[in-house]
C-alpha cells in the first residue's frame, strides 16, 4: 500500500497561489495536477512526473520542484508532510 502524504502550504505560498489564480483562473487545473502528484509521489519514484531535486538548496528553501507547463512549484518533504513554498511561472521562478 503506497504511503499517502499531506500537503502543508506556507502563508506566502497561499498568498502567491491566490494572487495567481485571481489573475489566471485557467492555471487551476495545473495546480490541482501538481498537488495530486505530490500527495501520492513527491519523490517521483514512479518516474512519471517532472520532479527534480534542486542543487544548492537546503531543507526549508524548497529543495524539490515539480514542473507542469511553464509553472514551477517548490517544496520540501519532511516525513509524510510536503511543505509548499512557491508556485511561479518559469519567468519568475529562478
Amino acid at each position: 500500500m503506497p504511503t499517502s502524504f499531506r500537503a502543508i502550504a506556507t502563508p506566502p505560498f497561499k498568498r502567491d497561489v491566490r494572487k495567481k489564480l485571481d489573475r489566471k483562473p485557467e492555471i487551476l487545473n495545473l495546480y490541482k495536477e501538481m498537488l495530486a502528484a505530490l500527495l501520492t509521489d513527491p519523490y517521483n519514484t514512479t518516474g512519471t512526473h517532472d520532479i527534480k531535486k534542486l542543487k544548492g538548496k537546503k531543507p526549508g528553501q524548497g529543495l524539490w520542484r515539480i514542473r507542469k507547463g511553464s509553472y514551477r512549484l517548490r517544496y520540501d518533504i519532511f516525513g509524510t508532510d510536503v511543505v509548499l513554498y512557491s508556485f511561479d511561472d518559469r519567468k519568475e521562478a529562478y
